[in-house]
């Protein structure tokens, strides 16, 4: 294993528990680092996110663990962090999958469980700088690829961030050639959002138009509607100033405003064809403003096929609600028919035989 070094690498760690997180520190200690601060709270290390990241980050996610989650999240895709491509270890006494779920939805890059060894913290440690995964960037998230295969209609390019971890330990950092991978990075990161977020409206669109045509639309299509204006929040925050990006705006805008009436409308009874026109019409216009380079009839297609895959998720899981429901209606009468309740005795024993068959079944 080489010998990383690991004096010159900026760490910080959460962690509501003092003695904890004083474990942690001496065991970084131990492996070299220099320059470690302890948090006792994701609002004391909130100003973080707005100085000069670490590049590494250990966050407890047993106290309050949605502070520690909406840290990493703000920390990977809020537009004005300095770098949010530090290494995110996540820590915990109690490691469950829907805990690994949220630590992997959120763009953290690790789960480690308490108590921890100094050899499993090098591990760690070693694994992010030798074997990190390539970041990856959608409308509503920023952070290692979480795909363990392509998804229908996806055409997501995987980012070779920057690991300010792997540059000082291996001997490669300079403060100007990291800002400049820094700067490089975060640019990609802005366009692909930009990128993204214009899909993402095309495809909620998309989905959404079936329900809106029907005489009383239904509710997941109201609902689709209704995250349309997040997203083009999102996208109006990112335009900066690296180009000209009036067009974009006007479209945004335009979108936002329509899909408000289009909602409202659909809340009360059927949502004119004029208007679910036009709402796709001007998603189509904001992917080509976004994007003038490639081709529309490409973008158009990537979109409908992620609706397709979107929709065939959806009535794989409703068959699969259908079929445990319908099994758990006939289990109970085969079980009936397959373990008869012999005529009673007397009254109690009788009772009692007859409850003790059924809770067998």
């Amino acid at each position: 294993m080489p010998d990383y070094d690991f004096s010159q690498v900026d760490a910080a760690i959460i962690d509501s528990q003092l003695n904890t997180a004083r474990v942690f520190r001496d065991v970084l200690i131990r492996l070299g680092f220099r320059r470690v601060e302890l948090f006792d709270s994701v609002k004391a290390a909130a100003g973080l996110l707005n100085a000069a990241i670490p590049d590494l980050v250990l966050v407890d996610a047993d106290g309050e663990d949605s502070e520690a989650f909406r840290f990493i999240r703000s920390l990977r895709n809020e537009p004005a962090v300095p770098n949010p491509f530090a290494c995110v270890i996540v820590t915990t006494w109690a490691p469950t999958p829907a805990l690994l779920t949220r630590v992997t939805n959120v763009g953290g890059d690790d789960l480690l469980m308490k108590p921890v060894s100094p050899k499993q913290v090098r591990d760690r440690i070693v694994s992010l700088i030798e074997s990190r995964k390539g970041f990856v960037v959608t409308a509503d998230y920023t952070g290692p690829d979480r795909r363990k295969s392509p998804r229908e209609g996806a055409q997501v390019p995987v980012l070779d961030a920057p690991n300010t971890l792997r540059l000082k330990a291996t001997g490669q950092w300079t403060q100007s050639g990291a800002r400049m991978l820094l700067n490089e990075a975060i640019a990609a990161v802005t366009t692909q959002k930009r990128l993204r977020a214009s899909i993402q409206v095309a495809f909620l669109i998309e989905f959404a138009l079936a329900g809106l045509a029907r005489p009383v639309p239904d509710r997941m299509s109201i609902d689709h509607v209704d995250r349309i204006g997040g997203f083009l929040d999102d996208l109006l925050r990112r335009l900066g100033e690296d180009g000209d990006h009036a067009p974009v705006e006007a479209v945004a805008r335009a979108i936002k405003t329509l899909a408000d009436k289009v909602r409202a409308a659909a809340e009360t009874g059927p949502v004119a064809a004029g208007d679910r026109d036009q709402l796709q019409a001007l998603s189509h216009a904001l992917m080509q403003a976004v994007d003038p380079d490639r081709p529309l009839e490409a973008m158009t297609r990537e979109v409908s096929s992620a609706v397709a895959g979107y929709r065939s998720r959806l009535e794989q899981i409703a068959q699969a609600k259908a079929a445990a429901a319908a099994a758990a209606l006939t289990a109970p009468a085969a079980d009936t028919a397959a373990s008869p309740i012999p005529p009673p005795t007397s009254a109690g024993h009788g009772t009692g035989v007859a409850a003790s068959a059924l809770s067998a079944g």
